[in-house]
């Protein structure tokens, strides 16, 4: 099989991939997958050797790899002219100078020519004999007069130089440790300084040390995705390099929504004026129009419930969207999720693991968010700390929940009639031109959504209420349910966690008959998703765990101790000795200090301490 020559654009077949040649650098062959942008490096020999047995094989030439044919007919006009006019000069001295010649009768022989053929710029002798050779080497190929550009020459260094350097490139400079080009051409400038030095006693011929500027080319001239793979790692490196075409977007305005969570750049405060964090904006984007199908802002962690709410709130607005890309967020991956939209008749599209510009548009979004609304408000972040400067964003923040939620929707009123160059006009008129012509989507009412999107539990009925997480809830049919539950058996509670005020229960036996529940704190309970209880409650088994005891049981050990001296007094009284009386009377006397204790410590040798004022030994 043939071996062609390896070129810089030029596209291989490669275990049923096409990649492209990005590079060749210092006998290296950089080579790039055009689907998945995989990078694979081969070595010429190597490249050679696989194109020999066929497991290489040419898919498309280079742009630069043309005939000589077409390079002709793809030169400007004006070179053109010039290779017509070395061709004439060049046929010219073939024809009538034979052997030996003059300089004279070279000058006359291009004057003529010249003046034939109109040329203002003839060559000189020397010139014209160059082209005649190289002409004449190329068994008179008129291609062979075409300008051929110098390929780059690099300095020659000694082997054991180039050894070095290259050695110590890889090795020192090609590190995750990332030291400076400096600092490997200082290392290298020693390691020769030393072998000189043994070279001196040995009588041997000094190493030439490379300059600075020297190192510097050899690594530049090095890949850069390999360099920067190599000291920053491999996501550094596909970041560095990446590339892609534009996203495909379908003029279906119901054919798909981009769906992602983020982190507001902005602090609130509760009604109390403590301020509690940064919110999450969960947010439903539709590609086609740019608007802002759906949203949700919340406090805690992303999850499932602040998804379903901003969902149900874009396909009460819009209707029901065919399809909802994401990231693989624990918000839309999960089971609750998925079967609300399988119910929905919606399917669910991921990205690919940290690829966020697979969702450019919605990543554009929350950068518009934060420049056009979040960074205005009182209490923002900025998004770092380098741009934040001496903000005290805790300080500003007078914004509650309920004022950040209303002053966002006002602003993604402005959003939608804000123009936009790539739509070349505003997403509210795209939208509306787009809804025109598409056919029209499947909708539902909020309240049908949120029976659709219940999930269920199994609990026991107590005296007509059910309880689940320190949460309870009570109704008039509860009763009747749980009379008709067997041992052991348990009612089906429907819920849904995007609200927690109301639940409906059924008998297993008869699971169509609903009986509505209420909680019994509703101010607590009602508008409460599942995942903020369980934050809630979280708090409070970290709050239980961190509590100290100590001073609860010191103080009920003298309560012990006291009841103690009690009991001993009233067993003394019996007795009717004035001895004991008296001694008792002064030890249960009411004072803040503690009694001794009535039982005989002796025994145990925890206990037996001098005896003095209890209090200060307790302390």
């Amino acid at each position: 099989m043939n071996i062609t020559e390896p070129k810089v654009g030029a596209q291989y077949s490669l275990d049923h991939l096409v990649y492209e040649i990005v590079s060749i650098n210092d006998g290296q062959i950089s080579l790039c997958s055009l689907v998945h942008q995989y990078r694979r490096f081969i070595d010429v020999a190597s490249f050679a050797r696989m194109e020999q047995r066929g497991k290489l094989r040419m898919h498309q030439q280079a742009a630069s790899d043309l005939s000589a044919a077409a390079q002709l007919a793809a030169l400007p006009p004006d070179q053109q002219k010039r290779f017509r006019y070395r061709l004439a000069y060049v046929e010219a001295w073939l024809h009538q100078m034979e052997g030996r010649f003059t300089k004279v009768e070279a000058k006359k022989l291009i004057a003529e020519v010249a003046k034939k053929i109109g040329d203002s710029r003839p060559p000189s002798p020397s010139t014209l004999w160059n082209w005649k050779n190289r002409f004449l080497a190329s068994n008179q190929s008129p291609f062979s007069l075409l300008k051929h550009r110098p390929a780059p020459r690099r300095k020659q260094l000694p082997l054991s130089i180039e050894d070095l350097i290259r050695h110590y490139i890889h090795t020192v400079y090609l590190t995750l440790e990332r030291p400076t080009l400096r600092h490997a051409h200082k290392l290298l400038v020693g390691h020769i300084a030393a072998e000189n030095r043994e070279r001196h006693h040995c009588g041997a011929p000094h190493l030439m040390t490379p300059s600075y500027a020297t190192f510097i080319r050899r690594v530049h001239s090095l890949d850069r995705y390999r360099v920067v793979r190599e000291r920053y790692g491999l996501k550094a490196a596909q970041r560095a390099t990446q590339s892609s075409g534009h996203l495909f977007i379908d003029e279906d305005p119901y054919a798909c929504t981009l769906f992602d969570s983020k982190h507001m750049d902005v602090m609130l405060i509760n009604q109390d004026g403590e301020v509690v964090g940064r919110p999450i904006l969960s947010a439903h984007l539709n590609p086609a129009s740019r608007e802002l199908a759906g949203w949700d802002i919340s406090m805690g962690a992303p999850c499932a419930e602040k998804m379903l709410s901003a969902t149900i709130r874009a396909i009460v607005r819009y209707g029901k969207m065919a399809t909802i890309y994401s990231d693989h967020g624990k918000e839309i991956f999960n089971t609750w999720s998925l079967d609300s939209f399988s119910i929905l008749g919606i399917s669910t599209d991921y990205v690919p693991v940290g690829d966020p510009n697979a969702k450019a548009f919605i990543e554009r979004f929350f950068r518009t968010v934060d420049t056009g609304f979040c960074h205005h408000l009182p209490g923002t972040t900025k998004g770092s700390i380098k741009d934040r400067g001496d903000y005290p964003s805790a300080k500003k923040a007078c914004l509650t929940l309920e004022n950040l939620r209303s002053a966002f929707a006002d602003w993604v009123e402005i959003y939608h009639n804000t123009w936009q160059d790539e739509l070349e006009t505003s997403p509210l008129k795209k939208g509306e031109a787009l809804r025109l012509d598409a056919l029209p989507p499947e909708r539902f009412t909020e309240a049908e959504l949120k029976q659709l999107c219940l999930s269920h539990w199994y609990l026991s009925v107590d005296r007509g209420r059910v309880a689940k997480g320190k949460l309870i809830w009570w109704g008039s049919g509860l009763a009747e349910v749980g009379l008709k539950l067997k041992a052991k058996q348990k009612a089906i509670v429907y819920f849904n966690p995007c609200d927690l005020g109301t639940v409906w229960v059924a008998h297993p036996d008869t699971p169509d008959d609903w009986h509505p529940a209420i909680g019994t704190n509703e101010d607590y309970q009602k508008g409460l998703s599942l995942s903020n209880h369980n934050e809630v409650r979280r708090s409070f088994i970290t709050e239980r765990r961190t509590f100290d005891h100590t001073e609860a049981c010191i103080r009920l050990y003298a309560l012990h101790q006291k009841i103690e001296t009690y009991k001993a007094k009233t067993k003394n009284k019996t007795k009717k000795t004035s001895s004991s009386h008296d001694s008792t009377s002064k030890s249960s006397s009411l004072s803040t200090k503690l009694p001794h204790p009535a039982i005989d410590d002796s025994t145990f040798e925890t206990y037996n301490m001098k005896r003095g004022n209890h209090n200060e030994q307790i302390k």
